[in-house]
């Protein structure tokens, strides 16, 4: 649903829902070309996506005044009689059963335009507010622009395959996706499975600034299950879409609550890598559905958890998977495998078949104890195989790129002793082992409608569950202290008897900068 930013609303609070434009949703082509162009052999020498200090973006830069985007700069390849769009548009899941919306600064009550929140803002600047309402899936909400439109205000594809892909300088409280939008036709078609990529939340004190080819597009997995896309659309899917754009979006899903966003500049590709090589700074990797740590689509079997660690433990390193069960819950798939229980080669076979490791869970338990059912991987065994505790802290956090219709804890497992493998993965190395899974600093995995990554910096770990573990303050310690002495990672799901649910996890990455 799509209102330029220039409709007044008459409250800070602007549902989208209530701003519809009267054209509805944004309008493609249900024409497929004719002509498949040949794609470009030429590489590009810069990382597939790149992480700098924010600079000018060519298409829109609001610190030098602009307040729509500037896709004219670009109007040869504009179709006839098309004329550059570019304005800042909502977008939500209102069309969708959901109430989500963006709550623009307070002191925008009666905005007559977009100039008044990017002046404000220096950037385009709101909090999400998502609300599932009816959804089955995490609810959305975000903005975008129009490319171009045709004599009747109807939007039409545009070619922007010279811009080689886009940089984008951001704030966002959540990690937000960048989507290509085809048009309705065209999305219909692909199930709304769009081409796009994973921006990481920031977790620095200013905005970040991510660069992406075209390539670099990917539709989610769960498009495997729409029926009837045209052979056309299989592959290469972000340099197709580039062909005939229809309009671009930045898109926040995830949990119910509020998340603060600031757009402060974008750019062409292209662009950036003729001023990159006018500059001698150098470009960093950025942090794109991270996989540095494990790939499961590649086959990885273990976790590099050596990748950046000291010569006091790197040799040691091993990141070997387990599981765990309070013996009444199960972890379905699994079950099936033929596995030595010690050794864990099950998991060999579970990441060949899945690309990942994939699992449903059925919790059982009783009134006395919530159920649970755990898998992770340990950091290190020493010459003897067992397991050490070391220091993570130069990882600066963790990503995880996954599906899942249940909630997953993921924890970080201290201890200060050197303990066996079966004692260390059952978590009998404090007191109260009943109540082990709450103890420890933790992020919650939020159920997805489809594969997402999250990435989560140390310090969005809390002891959030303190409060069920009898004397609970006895435990109480910084994530600072807990990095210092991991054992193993945890993926935990507990809840109540008869909760059961299906998961997928897909890789693991550092949050590393």
């Amino acid at each position: 649903m799509n209102k330029k930013l220039y409709t007044a609303c008459g409250a800070a609070a602007i549902a989208l829902v209530a701003c519809s434009d009267d054209n509805g949703r944004l309008v493609g082509t249900s024409v497929e070309p004719n002509t498949i162009g040949e794609l470009s052999s030429s590489s590009v020498d810069t990382p597939s996506s790149s992480s700098f200090d924010a600079r000018e973006g060519d298409l829109w830069n609001p610190s030098a005044g602009g307040f729509s985007l500037n896709v004219a700069r670009y109007a040869a390849k504009l179709p006839a009689n098309a004329k550059a769009d570019g304005h800042w548009t909502l977008e939500s899941d209102a069309e969708k059963g959901g109430t989500s919306s963006v709550v623009w600064p307070t002191d925008l009550v009666g905005v007559q335009d977009e100039r008044t929140v990017v002046e404000s803002c220096d950037g385009i600047c709101g909090t999400v507010s998502l609300a599932k309402h009816s959804l089955t899936y995490n609810p959305f909400a975000g903005v975008g622009f129009t490319l171009a439109k045709d004599d009747n205000g109807k939007p039409v594809p545009v070619d922007v395959t010279d811009w080689e892909g886009v940089c984008i300088t951001y704030e966002s409280e959540a990690a937000p996706a960048l989507e290509l939008d085809l048009g309705d036709s065209v999305n219909a078609l692909l199930g709304e499975a769009l081409p796009a990529v994973a921006l990481s939340k920031t977790v620095t004190t200013g905005p970040v600034t991510k660069c992406f080819k075209w390539s670099d597009f990917k539709y989610p997995a769960w498009i495997a299950a729409v029926a009837g896309v045209p052979e056309y659309w299989l592959e290469n899917s972000g340099e197709k879409a580039a062909k005939q754009l229809v309009a671009f979006r930045f898109v926040i899903s995830a949990s119910p609550g509020e998340y603060k966003f600031n757009i402060k500049s974008l750019g062409t590709l292209a662009d950036f890598q003729a001023n990159q090589g006018e500059s001698s700074s150098s470009a960093e990797p950025a942090v794109v559905n991270p996989a540095d740590l494990w790939d499961g689509a590649a086959g990885d079997k273990t976790v590099k958890t050596g990748l950046y660690a000291d010569d006091s433990w790197k040799s040691l390193a091993k990141g070997k998977w387990y599981d765990y069960t309070d013996q009444n819950s199960s972890f379905g798939w699994w079950k099936y495998k033929a596995y030595d229980d010690h050794n864990g080669f099950y998991f060999e076979q579970v990441i060949d078949e899945c690309g990942g490791l994939c699992s449903s869970v059925k919790l059982v338990g009783t009134a006395e104890v919530d159920p649970v059912a755990l898998f992770g991987f340990q950091l290190v065994n020493n010459e003897s195989g067992v397991v050490k505790a070391v220091d993570i802290t130069n990882w600066n956090g963790v990503c995880v790129t996954y599906k899942t219709d249940i909630p997953i804890v993921l924890d970080l497992d201290p201890v200060s002793l050197e303990v066996d493998f079966d004692t260390a993965s059952a978590g009998f190395v404090v007191e109260e082992d009943d109540y082990e899974i709450y103890k420890w600093p933790s992020v919650t995995l939020p159920v997805t409608s489809g594969e997402s990554t999250m990435c989560y910096a140390w310090d969005d770990f809390k002891q959030a569950y303190l409060d069920k573990v009898p004397n609970g303050e006895k435990y109480k310690t910084t994530v600072e202290n807990v990095l210092k002495r991991v054992v193993t990672i945890r993926f935990i799901i507990t809840g109540k008897a008869g909760d059961k649910g299906n998961f997928f996890l897909k890789a693991l990455g550092t949050n590393r900068k």
